[in-house]
């Protein structure tokens, strides 16, 4: 009994302030859309999160416009310079506020010069007339377009789950969606990586369950402070009797305290174990155990959804020489016919592609591609199954499933000019080019989202303790485990034990409980 109150106690006192980060930073990404419009200085960030030469994914790609005008684009949003890169202005005019709203995957021009940017919040169209981008409404749940083509005078928008095709020669194009069939090798399972990622955020059943995910973070933060309230009030009570002053109101809320703490512990504890076990295991190294587990789909979820390509579609480009659709998803690249309605087939020699998703996908214009991810730049002919490390010039070898899902180097971009390739690494920004990054753009700020996103996953802390901060999630979550089965014991061990047979009744006991509660 002493081991469990020393765990339950100490534990918790160390820990309760990162479970409050924990939880709040959780309830932020499961609303990313809400907290869209607040945003971080990057100076009050560790060093690593500062633009510098052009890193941390600041250029996804360009677009030039004529000989000497160019649109760069990526987490910074849209920009105009020239071609000796000495002049920057905003290109962002009629976007929503908020750099997370901004971001931009793809920008491409039509024949007839109209202009299309694909986003976190959509797709735009920019009318020149008025200087402004405009946002074209699709039927689509997920806003975020991951690229844009044309092919034979339509344009083909892809979102994370669907294609949109529509004509292009007009101001307001009509879109019609495209049901791409399964894969070939479709098995009707899914990855346990994402069964996981959504139990553990509530999206497997929708906006209700990230709500019943958020209450749980809540619940979380109420543990911690009612735990506190326990360990120091009594103290404080003590100490305010010796001096004769009021303390009837702390010893009120010392009561309301372990009531409610312990009540709503054994009641709801459970839930609490099963979101921490489920995160633990998204993030390396308990990620490497289950990174390629294939399992069968939860009925009635959003994993059970007629679209096999739900959240995988990446990039999409129609190859002129084979005449077959490219579709870049997080599992592969795969081939289709031209009227999108056959089965895609994966190809068997591809490049490899970071699970972080692909990054650079363009045409070198002689039958072969440039395929960029965290797992580095390759060369890549798809007709005849060639495959080479850009940077290297190695042919690269099939990885071991159970290892790291990020290669040497971080490729985030890429820009290609009529006489020179601009490639963008992730923490190194420019490669083997000298380009100044104008303070107006250094200066940009980091979306809310995304500073949640690194607490969350403890990268905030890798400045301080640098590749040792993977270990953090899984001892954290070991350490959140033994507070809460810790505290379970207790609770039963003060009301009669932990046996088998207690255990066994300690459903009929919640049960009664509540039915108690409603009668009264």
């Amino acid at each position: 009994m002493k081991k469990w109150k020393w765990i339950h106690r100490w534990f918790s006192l160390v820990l309760g302030l990162l479970l409050i980060l924990w939880a709040i930073s959780g309830i932020i990404l499961n609303h990313r859309s809400l907290f869209s419009n607040f945003e971080l200085n990057r100076n009050l960030l560790p060093p690593e999160y500062r633009y510098q030469n052009w890193n941390n994914a600041s250029v996804r790609s360009g677009l030039q416009l004529n000989s000497d005008s160019l649109l760069i684009y990526g987490n910074i949003g849209i920009w105009l310079t020239d071609t000796t890169f000495s002049q920057y202005k905003p290109f962002m005019e009629g976007m929503p506020k908020g750099v997370d709203n901004i971001k931009t995957s793809r920008l491409i021009i039509t024949p007839h010069g109209h202009l299309f940017a694909g986003t976190q919040t959509g797709i735009y169209f920019f009318q020149r007339e008025i200087q402004e981008w405009i946002k074209i409404a699709l039927d689509i749940h997920d806003e975020r377009i991951t690229d844009l083509t044309i092919k034979n005078g339509k344009l083909v928008v892809l979102s994370r789950s669907e294609i949109f095709l529509a004509g292009y020669d007009t101001a307001v194009p009509e879109f019609i969606k495209v049901l791409l069939p399964a894969a070939s090798d479709d098995d009707n399972q899914i990855g346990l990586f994402r069964t996981l990622w959504v139990i553990h955020s509530g999206e497997i059943f929708g906006l209700p369950g990230k709500i019943i995910i958020d209450f749980f973070a809540l619940l979380l933060i109420f543990f911690v402070i009612t735990g506190y309230i326990y360990f120091f009030f009594p103290r404080w009570i003590k100490k305010r009797k010796k001096k004769k002053l009021e303390y009837n109101n702390l010893i009120k809320s010392s009561r309301f305290s372990i009531k409610w703490h312990n009540k709503l512990g054994i009641w709801l504890g459970g839930f609490l174990i099963l979101t921490t076990l489920t995160g633990m295991f998204l993030r390396p190294p308990l990620l490497i155990a289950i990174g390629n587990v294939r399992v069968g789909k939860i009925p009635f979820s959003v994993l059970n959804s007629h679209n096999t390509w739900h959240d995988r579609l990446r990039t999409i480009h129609w190859n002129e020489e084979g005449e077959y659709w490219l579709i870049g998803t997080n599992d592969g690249i795969y081939f289709t016919d031209a009227s999108l309605k056959n089965a895609p087939a994966p190809f068997l020699n591809q490049p490899p592609v970071s699970v972080m998703g692909i990054n650079v996908f363009e045409p070198t214009g002689k039958g072969s591609y440039f395929v960029g991810s965290f797992n580095g730049l390759f060369l890549w002919q798809p007709t005849l199954g060639l495959v080479q490390d850009y940077i290297t010039g190695e042919v690269p070898n099939k990885k071991n499933s159970a290892g790291s899902p990020l290669g040497t180097h971080l490729i985030s971009g890429m820009i290609r000019l009529e006489n020179k390739l601009l490639l963008f690494e992730y923490n190194h920004g420019l490669l083997k080019e000298k380009i100044p990054m104008p303070p107006a753009i250094q200066s940009t700020p980091m979306p809310l989202w995304n500073v949640a996103l690194e607490i969350h996953t403890a990268r905030i802390f890798q400045n301080l303790i640098g590749i040792f901060y993977i270990l953090i999630i899984p001892i954290f979550g070991i350490s959140t485990l033994l507070i809460l089965i810790s505290g379970i014991i207790i609770w039963l061990k003060k009301n009669g034990g932990y046996s088998p047979d207690r255990l066994f009744h300690l459903r009929h006991y919640i049960i009664v409980n509540l039915f108690r509660k409603k009668e009264r």
